[in-house]
């Protein structure tokens, strides 16, 4: 080994120099370390050139190493590959954009039912895939249902009175004649008979007639003059006595303190169907037919009360505004009297119309045997 200090050739064994005396061990110490850092210097320096020159990888976990690192880890979806088939496409799946599996498969989603069709334009059908059950028009909505059901649920005065008016102008001058005719006949049986045991029974199977009438336009039937004298022809003194006994009813319950007013009206709409009962079962009782006009009249008195209360109060509004139209000189008496025989002509005819409407729709909603 070569002294440092003063060049001269020692043994490899020696541990001092034999002509300076300084120590060999600590300049041994000092060569290696410098030799080592020479030795790594350029494999660090290449080391990094080689990073710099790589680009940088995304490093995916497995699930093995996320559950170690995370502790838990959501399940993988369907179609999951691992890293190392990252870049190897799978069967059936495109190469770009979206990829759609194979087949007949719709992630969420069930398959469609048989004749469902696709709502128009380019939106995309529910995640279901699931519609309610019926037919389907093009657009993929169902068609209304105009059955039976749905007319029911209309609203039951919006029904009645629409289909009152609509009746009323269809056949008006029959109508109003026929009205007229039985009105007259009334007051001709009022003078004629003298005596009330004579008349009151013909007013009773008159008002039958005009029943009769009303029902059978409203259903379609040609009306004549022969069908208000129907129930004269047919058991005469039965349907006299059915009507009087209804209005004897009714008359009891109105003679009862305080209640009575209130009670009478809930009877009459009880009552109302036993002129159409009497045509419809020839030969029925009184007590009968008002025992089956109190059922089939069951859950919708309240409904027809409320019509008559608003006819009720449109007559008395428009009558009170012509008691002061009357104070009008010249012209307000005789607007006053037009609009009296408007009313006076009109209203029965309204009244009866509704009375057939409630009639023909609640014996086919609530049929009693």
């Amino acid at each position: 080994m070569v002294c440092q200090k003063c060049g001269t050739e020692n043994s490899a064994a020696a541990h001092f120099c034999v002509k300076c005396g300084s120590p060999l061990s600590a300049q041994q110490n000092d060569n290696a370390q410098q030799n080592q850092q020479n030795n790594q210097t350029p494999q660090n320096q290449s080391h990094l050139e080689n990073v710099e020159q790589q680009p940088q990888a995304i490093i995916t976990p497995s699930p093995n190493q996320y559950n170690q690192a995370q502790g838990e880890a959501p399940q993988p979806s369907q179609g999951y590959r691992p890293p190392s088939q990252a870049n190897q496409p799978q069967e059936g799946y495109q190469q770009t954009g979206y990829q759609q599996p194979s087949g007949d498969f719709r992630p969420h989603a069930s398959k469609p039912p048989p004749g469902y069709q696709q709502p128009p334009g380019n939106q995309p059908p529910p995640p279901s895939y699931q519609q309610p059950h019926g037919n389907y028009n093009q657009q993929g909505y169902p068609p209304p249902q105009q059955n039976y059901q749905q007319r029911v649920q209309k609203s039951f005065l919006g029904e009645a009175y629409s289909t009152a008016f609509r009746f009323l102008f269809k056949k008006p001058i029959r109508l109003w004649g026929l009205s007229l005719l039985a009105s007259l006949l009334t007051v001709l049986s009022i003078v004629l008979g003298v005596l009330p045991i004579i008349w009151i029974p013909i007013i009773f199977v008159l008002q039958l007639g005009i029943a009769n009438i009303y029902l059978c336009g409203y259903r379609g039937k040609d009306i004549t003059a022969t069908q208000l004298f129907e129930g004269f022809n047919k058991n005469f003194l039965n349907n006299a006595g059915a009507m009087g006994w209804r209005y004897l009813w009714l008359l009891i319950w109105f003679l009862i303190p305080f209640a009575g007013i209130v009670i009478v009206f809930i009877k009459y709409e009880s009552y109302r169907f036993v002129p159409y009962i009497m045509l419809n079962n020839p030969g029925i009782s009184g007590t009968e037919a008002l025992k089956k006009s109190k059922a089939m009249t069951h859950g919708y008195k309240g409904k027809m009360f409320l019509a008559d209360l608003l006819i009720g109060v449109a007559v008395g509004i428009l009558t009170i505004i012509f008691v002061f139209v009357a104070r009008i000189p010249f012209i307000g008496p005789f607007l006053t009297l037009l609009y009296g025989l408007v009313v006076a002509a009109f209203l029965p005819l309204l009244v009866g119309i509704l009375d057939a409407i409630y009639y023909d729709r609640i014996s086919k909603e609530n049929p009693v045997d």
